[in-house]
C-alpha cells in the first residue's frame, strides 16, 4: 500500500497595516499656526509698548522745548577760542539737551589735534557745560622731514603744530621717521625722552640744575643730552630718576666749587660719576 506524502503548507507572512489617524496632520498644522500667531502677537505687543515709551520719551525730553539750550558755556584751559570750539563741535543755542549725542560731540572735538580731552555736562533744564583740555607741548621734535620749524609734542607723544612762543622748550632730535601732525609718535626712545623731561619738571631741585636743551636719539647705547651752559651728558635709557638726581648733585657741587661742568657720563654703574670740567 503506497504511502502518501504529506504536503507541506507554507504559511504566508501576515502584514499588519497601521491605520493612520485621520486629522493628525491637521492638528499639527493648527498647533504650528497657533504658535506662530502667538509669537507675532507677543512681538507686536512689545513693539507697541516700546513705541509708546519712545513716543512718551520724545515728548517729555528730546522734543520738549523746555530742554532747549539757552546757555552754552564753553571753557578751555589753553588758547583755543570759544568760537573755534563751537565750529568744531557744531554746538549752538536752541539745540535740545537730550537729543544731543555726547559721543558724537566728543568724537568731533577729539579729532582736533590740539584737544586732549572733553568733558560734557547737562545742567537742567537748559544749560550745557563744555570743558576742553588742550594739549600742552612739553618739547619740540624733529623727524625725517625737513622743515623750517620743528613740530611740538605733548606729554603723551602727540605731534602738535609749532609755536614760536614755546621755542625754548627742549628739542628731541635724531629720530629717523616721518612725523604726522595730530598723531602719536610710537617710538620707545621718544617715550624715554619724554619721561626724562617729565622727571626734570616734576621737582624744583631737578629743574634748577638739569635744564635740558636737547635730547639726541641717534645713538643706540645712550641718549646724547645737552644742557644749558654747554653741558653734555651721556644719558642711559634705564634708572632715569636716580641718574638725573646724581647729575643734579654733580652740577650743584661743581657750582659750589666754582667749576664749570663740561661732560658727564651716567652710563656706568659705579658710585663715582665720570665728570669732565672746562
Amino acid at each position: 500500500m503506497a504511502t502518501q506524502k504529506k504536503k507541506k503548507t507554507t504559511k504566508k507572512p501576515q502584514y499588519v497595516r497601521a491605520k493612520q489617524r485621520k486629522g493628525a496632520d491637521v492638528v499639527l498644522w493648527r498647533r504650528v499656526v497657533t504658535i506662530i500667531f502667538l509669537m507675532v502677537f507677543i512681538g507686536a505687543v512689545f513693539f507697541g509698548i516700546k513705541s509708546g515709551f519712545d513716543w512718551i520719551g520724545r515728548k517729555l525730553y528730546s522734543e520738549n522745548p523746555r530742554f532747549e539750550i539757552q546757555h552754552l558755556i564753553i571753557s578751555c584751559d589753553g588758547k583755543l577760542t570759544e568760537d573755534y570750539i563751537r565750529e568744531c563741535s557744531g554746538l549752538r543755542e536752541g539745540m535740545n539737551l537730550w537729543k544731543l549725542s555726547f559721543e558724537d560731540i566728543e568724537e568731533k572735538l577729539l579729532a582736533v589735534s590740539r584737544i586732549e580731552s572733553v568733558q560734557l555736562e547737562r545742567k537742567l533744564p537748559h544749560t550745557l557745560l563744555v570743558k576742553v583740555k588742550e594739549r600742552m607741548p612739553v618739547a619740540m621734535i624733529s623727524g625725517r622731514q625737513v622743515s623750517r620749524y620743528p613740530f611740538m609734542i605733548d606729554r603723551y607723544g602727540y605731534v602738535l603744530p609749532h609755536r614760536r612762543k614755546l621755542a625754548t622748550l627742549p628739542l628731541i632730535k635724531g629720530l629717523d621717521e616721518e612725523l604726522v601732525l595730530g598723531a602719536p609718535v610710537e617710538h620707545a626712545d621718544v617715550e624715554t625722552a619724554l619721561k626724562i623731561i617729565g622727571i626734570c619738571d616734576s621737582t624744583g631741585y631737578l629743574r634748577n640744575y638739569v635744564r635740558i636743551e636737547s635730547l639726541d636719539l641717534k645713538y643706540s647705547d645712550f641718549i646724547d643730552m645737552r644742557l644749558h651752559g654747554g653741558i653734555r651728558v651721556r644719558m642711559p635709557r634705564f634708572s632715569l630718576k636716580p641718574k638725573l638726581q646724581n647729575l643734579a648733585t654733580v652740577i650743584k657741587i661743581a657750582n659750589g666749587e666754582g667749576r664749570r661742568v663740561k661732560e658727564v657720563d651716567l652710563t656706568l654703574d659705579s658710585a663715582k660719576v665720570p665728570v669732565t670740567y672746562y
